[in-house]
């Protein structure tokens, strides 16, 4: 039937089926081709040469103009950083001058109210005096209308 060396290829040939098998790398065609007949047909290294060549300048033609898209776009952010710096330093410097501000506007809210309690104090004094000065007068006008009748009978 099977000899030993025939049971070992049949042992790796199952092996080797129950692998899964590694897909292949094929060879694409290289772009820019200048032959005249299909593409890859040409077995000829200058002219792969001369393609990859090709390919290096347009891809590093690419490569530099990116470069300078993004040198202008890091100017431009950086000018925008700027902008954002000065707005925040601004804004910090308005916060702390209305703070001042807040802090100045109760301190004279403060002095106001005591100067309405002063005002209302001498206020309150002030009509203290007038009813006594009143008093007085009429007091005095009572005390000058009795002499003035006891002086002048035709006073009244």
């Amino acid at each position: 039937m099977s000899t030993s060396s025939g049971a070992n290829n049949t042992i790796e040939d199952e092996k080797l089926e129950s692998q899964v098998p590694f897909p292949r790398c094929t060879r694409r065609p290289l772009p820019f081709s200048t032959s005249f007949g299909s593409e890859g047909d040409s077995d000829d290294p200058l002219e792969a040469i001369d393609a990859v060549s090709t390919k290096l300048d347009y891809n590093s033609r690419l490569i530099n103009s990116w470069h300078e898209k993004c040198v202008e776009d890091e100017a431009i952010l950086a000018d925008l950083n700027i902008r954002v710096n000065k707005a925040f330093s601004q804004k910090n410097k308005y916060l702390k001058l209305s703070h001042k501000r807040k802090l100045k506007a109760e301190e004279l809210d403060a002095v106001m109210n005591d100067e309405i309690k002063g005002c209302l104090m001498n206020h309150m004094r002030c009509e203290e005096h007038h009813c006594e000065l009143e008093l007085a007068f009429n007091e005095g006008f009572e005390k000058f209308r009795a002499f003035a009748a006891t002086t002048h009978t035709s006073y009244n």
